[in-house]
């Protein structure tokens, strides 16, 4: 079969991109254009899976034309399990994260013009039986991006709660770059049409690629929807110390925020310090006015906030006015 490579940003992706009249396709298109069927990729980033991915390829397959796996640096089978199962590998010499897999998806997506793109986890967490419920909201022109959640119908009751609360906390701070209001933020079961394709920036590679995947298509305006998933746990899921890695993803959520929103990040805060600096000065003031007397703490507390919150405020107004002048 003739394969013609693409370039890509990923420097430790591999692999040879077919065009999309190469691939065989269990959901033809009809060549009428108006009755033409979703052409349907199902995309696995996978880091070390060969324990379940096989039975997650399998059991994607009956919902999509295509299924790939980018494997994300495995030093295990995972590549070997995923051929067997049936689908194409990608393959990442080294580790490059998840957003660095993710990434590679959306090409091999816009290479062979599919209509939809899924995205599930290979652990076995998701149930590939469920991707027509992400499916539906795009074919029925509802969505451009559906997310599922563990949360949207209330509390999940088998979730760890360590995980909840850390879940909860990563959620709230997304919502805030977002400006929307999602109840499941962290979770990798998605589904993308064609025509939000273009709209990510792909910066991050880790795990943080989550919540900038949700911000970026706030701000292009897509129609984002959410529905209802389960997820187990008693499979063998992240790699990755709760604690730490929980941390690590909250600071780059926070750093997201901080270039999305910098009016909000900077500003809010920069206001409330001056408010406290000022109040501090109004309090000098009137003890010096009943004893004559200066309060040295008082005084320099009052003055580091204010010079803390002018400086945070001039920030916020001048990276404000640096994105504008980039979105225009």
């Amino acid at each position: 079969m003739a394969t013609r490579a693409i370039n890509s940003n990923n420097k430790n992706s591999s692999y040879h991109y077919p065009e999309k009249d190469e691939v065989a396709s269990p959901m033809a298109l009809s060549s009428e254009a108006h009755m033409k069927k979703p052409y349907v990729i199902v995309a696995i980033p996978a880091f070390n899976e060969e324990v379940a991915i096989g039975s997650v390829v399998l059991r994607s397959l009956k919902h999509a034309d295509k299924v790939i796996v980018i494997n994300d640096g495995s030093k295990d089978k995972t590549a070997e399990v995923s051929e067997l199962a049936g689908a194409e590998v990608i393959e990442h010499t080294t580790n490059g994260g998840k957003g660095a897999a993710i990434k590679d998806a959306f090409d091999y997506a816009k290479k062979v013009d599919a209509d939809i793109l899924v995205l599930i986890d290979g652990d076995g967490q998701h149930n590939p039986d469920e991707i027509p419920l992400l499916l539906a909201p795009i074919l029925k022109g509802e969505a451009n991006v559906v997310n599922g959640s563990r949360f949207i119908n209330g509390i999940s009751n088998n979730v760890p709660k360590y995980r909840r609360l850390g879940q909860d906390v990563l959620t709230i701070a997304t919502n805030i770059g977002t400006k929307l209001h999602i109840t499941d933020t962290q979770n990798g079961f998605r589904a993308f049409s064609k025509k939000s394709f273009n709209a990510f920036s792909f910066n991050e590679n880790g795990m943080a690629i989550e919540s900038e995947m949700l911000m970026d298509a706030a701000g292009a305006g897509l129609r984002i929807k959410e529905v209802p998933i389960d997820v187990r746990y008693d499979v063998n899921g992240s790699t990755y110390n709760p604690l730490s890695h929980g941390f690590s993803v909250l600071g780059k959520v926070v750093g997201l925020i901080s270039q999305r929103r910098p009016l909000l990040f900077f500003c809010g805060p920069g206001v409330i310090l001056f408010a406290i600096g000022s109040v501090l000065g109004i309090i000098t003031l009137e003890k010096f006015n009943a004893t004559g007397l200066i309060s040295i703490l008082y005084t320099g507390l009052g003055a580091l906030f204010i010079l803390l919150g002018t400086f945070s405020i001039f920030t916020g107004l001048i990276l404000a006015a640096i994105q504008s002048v980039k979105t225009n």
